[in-house]
């Protein structure tokens, strides 16, 4: 039996950080987060950064920059494991203490939220690897709890182990705000933890490739958190059940042009046309009576240009606050958000309260939840509902 040392998280240590950066990590911009740095003692610090296994040492899962072009070298790519029988045996002890009930007491002390939860089963994050020349696209993430919609994800930690990080090997955390421009740029160094809320507008990532040696690796240990309950607000729009990636520089871009135009020449022989989708495959909550009684299934009605000519009338009709939110007309509203599809049951008791799919520029899609709803929610792709459809 390997023995290993005994390291635990102590409650009067970790609760004067609680009370000093609560206020930060509350009124943190662009969305709430800290940044706490010497976090651990040097030689638990050490020990796990002796531990972390190289790109050859087990079997990643490579996971990539995201929704682009990329090579599959995993000397390059993201590479992942969530496996906790793939850690060694301080670092296997050390995450469970991440999960303990002396830090969730500390995360609930810290961010001023009760009813903190952990997910012992590590689902999708654990250990994170990237070499040289590798990213990681803005995003927003999707909920990852292994039991779906039964939790909401709160909040990320992120532990780096890259110890005499330079600057110049990049690598940052950035963090977006709305509209998609850096607020902040974190260095990826040794004993530095970033925590931060997980919401539907927290934009992160690190987008541009590394320049790190070769030889080095931007490598990082990270633990989310739930709650069973997780009211709307600004920061949070409800679950999201995929990654929405955010193209940062133009390789990204043009990969979202080019999917774009390939689901816009299929989405032209269904104009007009109307299938029904299961409502399990929908991410938003539908309303009362958008589900037909015969089928089970819920309409989507996909739109000819010519029913939203006008552009006054249409957007009157089916988005008028949300397009009075961004302060734009309605010709050029519709210029940067496409209308491709109703979703739901005409014969609705409010048929003037159906859903209506929009596409931008990049292939994104959102959907505006009637006439008198205040914003836009981000449902997915064009090229990937398309593939999800009943055919």
């Amino acid at each position: 039996m390997e023995t290993i040392p005994a390291f635990y998280f102590d409650r009067e240590q970790l609760a004067p950080i609680a009370a000093s950066k609560h206020e930060s990590f509350v009124n943190a911009a662009p969305f709430q987060h800290v940044v706490l740095d010497d976090f651990l003692p040097q030689d638990v610090l050490e020990l796990l950064v002796d531990e972390f296994p190289g790109p050859e040492d087990l079997a990643w899962e490579m996971h990539g920059p995201g929704r682009t072009k990329w090579s599959r070298d995993k000397k390059i790519a993201k590479l992942a494991t969530s496996d906790e029988t793939k850690f060694r045996a301080f670092m296997r002890h050390f995450m469970g203490q991440l999960n303990s009930a002396t830090f969730l007491a500390f995360l609930e002390e810290l961010t001023g939220t009760s009813g903190i939860v952990p997910d012992v089963s590590y689902n999708n994050c654990g250990m994170h690897s990237t070499g040289p020349g590798g990213r990681l696209m803005m995003h927003t993430d999707q909920n990852r709890h292994p039991h779906k919609s039964q939790m909401h994800q709160y909040l990320n930690l992120i532990l780096y182990l890259n110890q005499d990080w330079k600057e110049d090997y990049g690598g940052h955390l950035e963090l977006w705000d709305n509209d998609r421009k850096p607020v902040e740029r974190i260095l990826p160094s040794a004993n530095r933890v970033v925590l931060f809320n997980t919401g539907t507008r927290s934009l992160h990532g690190h987008p541009h490739p590394l320049t790190c040696p070769e030889g080095r690796r931007r490598n990082s240990l990270a633990v989310y958190y739930y709650l069973r309950e997780r009211p709307k607000s600004e920061e949070y729009a409800g679950q999201q059940s995929t990654v929405h990636w955010v193209p940062a520089i133009e390789e990204d871009r043009a990969f979202a042009r080019e999917r774009r135009a390939q689901a816009l020449a299929e989405l032209a022989g269904m104009q007009g046309a109307t299938v029904g989708v299961p409502p399990d495959i929908i991410p938003i909550d539908l309303p009362d009576g958008f589900i037909d009684p015969a089928t089970g299934l819920v309409p989507l009605r996909f739109l000819a240009p010519s029913e939203w000519a006008d552009a006054e009338a249409f957007t009157a009709k089916h988005m008028r606050t949300a397009v009075s939110n961004q302060h734009l007309p309605a010709t050029d509203f519709l210029g940067a958000y496409e209308p491709i599809a109703l979703l739901g049951r005409s014969g609705a008791a409010d048929s003037v309260a159906l859903i209506t799919c929009l596409l931008d520029d990049n292939g994104e899609m959102y959907a505006a939840r009637g006439p008198d709803a205040p914003d836009l929610f981000w449902v997915g792709y064009l090229d990937e509902l398309l593939a999800s459809l009943p055919r």
